[in-house]
């Protein structure tokens, strides 16, 4: 089990790694948000993903952060492992407000009730970011099955 850990984070950060060069500042904060909130479904931990979600965030169909966060501990019930995996990502930098971003994201979700994955999807994730105080927040989420 600790050689997976280790394999996984090595991936992870040869992944950060690739996401971040060349990118600007801001667009390197965003990425260690998402890592950070990809680590944080991983570990069962979605109070940390609150953190990173303005006081005005809405997802899909009107869902609110306390509503995200009572859905996600639901799919953490129903599947022992959560796995997350970052497969595409292109965040864009709003030209026109220096304080806007948008990022589309590929993402393979999976989760086990036992030893193998029983739930393998891709979804694509839209994330819109609005900075505040130096940092980025998430102030608008979708994400649909592909």
């Amino acid at each position: 089990m600790p050689t997976k850990l280790c394999r996984l984070a090595a991936c992870v950060l040869v992944m950060l790694y690739l996401i971040a060069c060349g990118k600007s500042p801001d667009e390197e904060i965003i990425a260690q948000h998402i890592a950070d909130m990809q680590e944080a479904v991983e570990a069962n931990d979605f109070s940390a993903i609150k953190s990173h979600l303005h006081e005005s965030f809405v997802a899909n169909k009107g869902l609110d952060a306390e509503k995200v966060d009572q859905l996600l501990r639901m799919y953490s019930l129903q599947h022992k492992d959560i796995g997350v995996t970052v497969v595409g990502s292109n965040t864009t930098m709003d030209p026109t407000f220096p304080d806007r971003a948008e990022t589309v994201l590929s993402v393979v979700t999976t989760g086990s009730s036992g030893g193998l994955p029983s739930d393998g999807s891709v979804r694509t994730v839209k994330l819109e970011w609005i900075k505040e105080s130096e940092d980025w927040l998430v102030i608008r989420a979708t994400w649909e099955r592909n």
